[in-house]
């Protein structure tokens, strides 16, 4: 009787299963496909073809650039033991030793080549007087004598050569003076003024047409524009003038008569009223014709990779450009 009422009860544990909700989250199962009815009877499907694998990549080729290295240069050799370029580039290292450190041997050190400098210095003074000896182009006493009566004896003769041409040069041109009535330095300028009129003629122009105080300048002239077109900014001012119109200036300012007569020449000479050579002989020195910049031409003789000429080549190339005698004042003709 037991066995019959289990029965049942199996029974409606199966039908309870049956009717229990299928798994449908597999994509794979009848149950998420079952709108395709009774699919077990298809042939499964056919795996995915493999997609063919890229051929290897051919290796590029590479350029490979070789860098050339300069060769290296020769490092030079170090200048010579106590020559010029040597004390050039090591005197000051000594002293900056001797300095940071004075021991008794760095300062001693530094010391020795003071006094070798020293004595290659006097040495050098030594031959410098023999060069100069017996060549007037080098030798400064001949240019300008140290003993007291010789330079007196040429500041005469120049003296009397300057009066000879500013003599000449009062024939060729006049003295243009510009002051103005209220110019009290003008005022002073009158009795230099005076002493010049007795070489040249000086022609007075107003700059404000008036006469100064006492009118020492009954016969002025007022300017007529003359001022602005030479520049005149300062007063009293200096002119030289030419018969043709052509000003020199000498002076705006007041200035002695010996430096108004020098600057008179020096004026003339850059005018071209005088020459070089009749300038010269205003000045009290000698051997002034024989400038070495004039008398030398450029590219006299061709040096080394630097230009360096040997001194025995250099002085026989000026000497032969000089010419054996040198005609100056005192000179052998």
């Amino acid at each position: 009787m037991k066995r019959h009422a289990f029965v049942p009860v199996l029974l409606l544990a199966s039908v309870v299963a049956s009717n229990a909700p299928a798994d449908t989250t597999d994509p794979h199962s009848f149950w998420a496909q079952k709108q395709r009815g009774w699919f077990f009877y298809e042939d499964p499907p056919e795996p995915p073809e493999e997609a063919p694998a890229p051929p290897p990549l051919e290796p590029q080729s590479q350029t490979v650039q070789t860098i050339t290295e300069a060769p290296a240069q020769a490092t030079p050799a170090p200048p010579q033991a106590f020559s010029a370029e040597w004390f050039r580039k090591n005197l000051p290292k000594y002293k900056d030793v001797a300095w940071d450190n004075p021991t008794v041997e760095n300062v001693r050190a530094f010391m020795m080549l003071q006094r070798y400098a020293m004595d290659r210095s006097s040495q050098f003074a030594d031959v410098t007087q023999l060069a100069v000896q017996g060549d007037p182009l080098l030798d400064e006493n001949a240019r300008r004598p140290n003993a007291t009566y010789a330079a007196q004896a040429l500041d005469k003769q120049a003296g009397e050569a300057k009066a000879q041409v500013l003599d000449e040069l009062a024939q060729k041109v006049g003295v243009f003076f510009f002051y103005a009535s209220d110019c009290d330095l003008c005022e002073t300028q009158i009795p230099v003024l005076r002493m010049l009129e007795s070489r040249f003629t000086v022609t007075p122009v107003s700059i404000d047409g008036k006469d100064l105080p006492g009118s020492p300048f009954p016969t002025f002239k007022p300017d007529a524009g003359h001022a602005r077109i030479l520049g005149v900014r300062q007063l009293p001012a200096i002119y030289l003038a030419s018969p043709d119109g052509d000003f020199a200036p000498i002076a705006q300012g007041a200035l002695a008569l010996g430096d108004i007569e020098h600057r008179i020449t020096l004026a003339a000479a850059s005018k071209g009223w005088i020459d070089q050579r009749t300038l010269n002989r205003t000045r009290p020195l000698r051997n002034l014709d024989d400038n070495l910049s004039e008398l030398l031409p450029a590219g006299l003789v061709e040096g080394d990779e630097s230009g360096f000429i040997p001194p025995s080549e250099l002085l026989q190339h000026i000497d032969q450009s000089l010419g054996s005698a040198r005609v100056g004042g005192g000179e052998l003709p």
